[in-house]
């Protein structure tokens, strides 16, 4: 809270759909402890949307990124921002996304929704991110080959667990840790990279290279698109937060303005230091480290090495924040009766979902074991397909998060809203269209590379040149294991009397 001011109290909506389940879950969610602040919601929004094992991934389409992410920043973040503001003040539940689409178009598209942001977040953990914490210690720490690499992965995913198990009071301060090193780590580099220009000067692109083309476009909208998401991670804690009828709002503006900041300066930074035909997805942000701490003489591998911690513990915070949400929004869909029962469960102890967050552990686990099976030796296979997956999976979600404003402004007219997408219905509508038109768009383009080009299979990921069968495959196979799933997770909840919760049962 900010001034003193006094708590708003916007009671969380019923969804069980009977008394017993109701009882049930009224029993678990006494458990959950209010330790969010308003700086808390906010670094965990950093923390959860400034994910930097991306950020080469954006850098590679060249200084035109610069230009997509001004356009995506416009035109889907704020949008997105919007839409989520209202919905988490209106709708303070737990399980903030699984709820707000189980009311506005039932159990089923909840069920999507709670399965892919689980199943999205363990892939991430065990897949892209876990593989940036290989990359990090082998490009600046010590070199790791083989087997090696696949302690220092499952190390990262079982670290980013055992934190997300502890009581809230401890795990709230790693997002807040997180943020502070995000800000300080990319200040240092920025300033390095000044530093390096005046030595060695810079790759500064020509005019012409800032003309938006399609090409460009089909290759870093999903990533730019992916990287705005997760305003709505706080809102999955929400029965955790003090007041989140007035600090989901808050948080979001105050942390969409330097999100925004914290992507663009780096990106400009790798577009500047590393040579156009050395951009990869992997390790364009830790080239561009190793590159520019050239500045700082016999002190390089020190340097070096102390960003690479940086860097570690950042992505720790990051995996932290989005395994926190995830296994809040699974729990509360297990609670609602879709999912296992035990998913569900809260600790007395911890005041955590321990279950539901040691599942993801495992699915993330089994993630990373899967991927160096299929990718081998090759890291930017294993990071290509890790990555298109998740971007697929919380596209999907929020396909179904977004249009809810519209809906539940109808079904739930009379709910308290702190906070309203300015513009009446017009501006809801406005919001929710464009948010969920460019989910569209990131999840068509993440799924057919090169989406629209006269040569799209030149657009594969790296690993995969030739292979689009397979490319694809990798991705269409665990996309429509989850859409089964949540299909048959929800069918269980049609037994019993109509609910009334959020209209006829679906």
């Amino acid at each position: 809270m900010e001034g003193g001011a006094a708590v708003t109290t916007v009671r969380p909506v019923e969804l069980a759909p009977d008394a017993a389940a109701t009882q049930r879950s009224l029993v678990e969610r006494s458990k959950l402890r209010r330790e969010l602040g308003r700086l808390d919601a906010i670094c965990l929004l950093i923390a959860a949307i400034v994910v930097l094992d991306t950020l080469g991934a954006v850098a590679k389409g060249g200084a035109q990124t610069l230009v997509w992410l001004a356009v995506v920043a416009v035109l889907f973040f704020v949008p997105a921002g919007l839409v989520i503001a209202e919905l988490g003040a209106a709708f303070p539940n737990q399980g903030g996304p699984y709820v707000w689409t189980r009311l506005a178009f039932g159990r089923r598209a909840g069920s999507l929704v709670a399965l892919s942001y689980f199943v999205e977040t363990a892939v991430w953990v065990g897949g892209s991110a876990a593989i940036t914490c290989v990359a990090v210690v082998d490009r600046l720490l010590v070199p790791l080959e083989g087997a090696w690499r696949i302690p220092v992965a499952l190390a990262f995913i079982w670290a980013t667990v055992a934190l997300a198990v502890a009581p809230l009071r401890a795990g709230k301060r790693v997002p807040l840790a997180g943020a502070a090193a995000q800000v300080a780590l990319l200040g240092f580099f920025t300033l390095t990279v000044v530093l390096y220009a005046a030595r060695h000067g810079v790759h500064a692109p020509a005019a012409g290279d800032l003309a938006p083309s399609w090409a460009v476009f089909a290759l870093v909208a999903p990533v730019l698109v992916y990287n705005f998401l997760g305003f709505e991670l706080p809102s999955a804690a929400g029965e955790e937060l003090r007041d989140p009828a007035r600090d989901i709002p808050a948080s979001i503006v105050r942390a969409g303005a330097l999100t925004c900041a914290l992507y663009a300066v780096p990106v400009l930074a790798i577009v500047l230091v590393v040579p156009a035909d050395r951009l990869t997805g992997l390790t364009s942000f830790i080239d561009a480290m190793a590159t520019v701490f050239v500045v700082y003489g016999p002190w390089e591998g020190l340097v070096g090495a102390l960003a690479a911690l940086a860097l570690l513990w950042i992505v720790v915070a990051n995996g932290l924040t989005w395994v926190m949400a995830s296994s809040r929004t699974q729990a509360a869909a297990s609670l609602d009766g879709i999912g296992p029962a035990v998913l569900g469960r809260v600790s007395a102890r911890t005041g955590t979902p321990v279950t539901a967050t040691l599942a993801g552990g495992l699915v993330a686990t089994a993630t990373t074991l899967a991927a160096f099976a299929l990718a081998g030796n090759d890291n930017s296979r294993y990071f290509s397909v890790a990555l298109t997956l998740s971007i697929s999976l919380i596209a999907l979600a929020n396909v179904v998060v977004f249009p809810a404003l519209v809906r539940l402004r109808r079904t739930h007219p009379a709910r308290p809203r702190a906070f309203r997408v300015p513009g009446g219905a017009a501006g809801a509508l406005a919001a929710s269209a464009l948010a969920t038109g460019w989910s569209v768009v990131a999840l068509a383009a993440a799924l057919w590379p090169g989406l629209g080009t006269a040569t799209p299979d030149a657009h594969l990921p790296e690993g995969f040149t030739g292979q689009r069968l397979a490319f694809t495959l990798a991705e269409l196979v665990p996309l429509a294991l989850v859409l089964v799933a949540a299909f048959l997770l929800a069918r269980p909840a049609r037994r019993g009397p109509a609910s009334t919760a959020g209209g006829a049962r679906r």
